[in-house]
């Protein structure tokens, strides 16, 4: 093999690793086609994540099958055991475990939407190459009064578990730069030609509930220490403080239907914004404006991070807003 061959290959075995990687991780939500009224599914996936919370508290107090302790060790109450724990039930590298749950419920009132009938429907495989690889579209559901897709479960747990190890490592600044990355890149722009801001959102609220875990940090949008965190050591045993409920983190910058996606190109704009206007008899997106006032108060100046103002666009044309976000919120 010469060497324009054996660059020629190691490009194609690239691009297969960024489109396997993103196909697996990266599922996109139609939240316009045949969007009507869903009941509240917050009270029983409240129930799911407490109830697997519990079960990670449990093992990680569980002796492991071979206890050495040495001089200045004590048992019970190890970080590390409780974080792999719950990592176990809530982060899967993939797709998230709550995530599948939701897809796969027939407990949950959802709206399932084929990519043959979707907003997606008319882009490419060179536009859209995972969403045209897997077809695999999240169901629609509603959390208290936000309707989001069940991938934003997964972008919450797993995403919000890789902001929190880089916030606890390095700071906040890195946590977000990682998710912007991302979603520039091989789970969303560059693989799916979308740019989620809910996804972001998701992310960010992800961030907010690993932190809550153990109140190590302060909270990291508003910079407060949490008021409880979720688990605490007594007697060297881990135990739970506090239930945990989705309508402490939801809220209307979750639904891309009214937090507009930004897209690649001129192309991917125009085919999916005419089906949206389709799908929701052409009022497009937003399909209603949003208090920003109550999203101002929770995010303050990282609301232009997470939450789009100006409705569908292409995504170049945030570049510069961004930049200008950066520059005034971290210099």
């Amino acid at each position: 093999m010469n060497p324009t061959q054996a660059l020629a290959t190691r490009t194609l075995i690239g691009m297969a690793v960024v489109l396997l990687a993103g196909a697996a991780h990266a599922a996109e939500v139609d939240s316009f086609t045949r969007r009507h009224a869903l009941g509240d599914s917050a009270p029983f996936l409240n129930q799911v994540v407490n109830v697997w919370m519990e079960e990670a508290v449990i093992e990680a107090n569980r002796p492991p099958l071979i206890t050495r302790l040495t001089a200045g060790e004590r048992a019970g109450c190890d970080e590390t055991r409780l974080m792999a724990a719950l990592k176990d039930r809530f982060a899967d590298y993939l797709v998230g475990q709550l995530e599948s749950f939701a897809n796969e419920s027939t407990a949950l009132d959802s709206i399932r939407t084929d990519f043959a009938d979707s907003i997606y429907r008319d882009l490419n495989f060179s536009e859209s190459p995972t969403v045209l690889l897997t077809e695999r579209l999240a169901v629609l559901i509603r959390l208290g009064d936000v309707y989001l897709g069940s991938d934003k479960l997964g972008h919450f747990f797993t995403e919000g578990r890789t902001y929190y190890t880089r916030y606890i490592a390095e700071n906040e600044r890195s946590a977000l730069r990682y998710g912007e990355l991302t979603e520039s890149s091989f789970y969303g722009e560059l693989t799916t030609g979308i740019f989620s801001y809910a996804d972001l959102a998701a992310n960010l609220n992800g961030l907010r509930f690993w932190n809550s875990i153990l109140a190590k940090k302060p909270d990291p949008i508003d910079g407060t220490q949490p008021v409880r965190p979720y688990i605490g050591c007594t007697e060297g045993k881990w135990r739970r403080l506090r239930p945990f409920d989705w309508r402490d983190y939801v809220d209307p910058a979750w639904d891309e239907a009214l937090n507009c996606n930004a897209y690649r190109d001129d192309a991917v704009l125009k085919k999916v914004t005419r089906r949206i206007a389709q799908a929701s008899h052409g009022k497009g997106c937003p399909l209603q404006r949003v208090d920003e006032r109550q999203l101002q108060r929770k995010y303050g100046k990282r609301l232009g991070l997470v939450f789009n103002r100006r409705g569908a666009r292409v995504l170049k044309s945030f570049n510069q807003e961004l930049k200008q976000y950066w520059e005034e919120i971290m210099p």
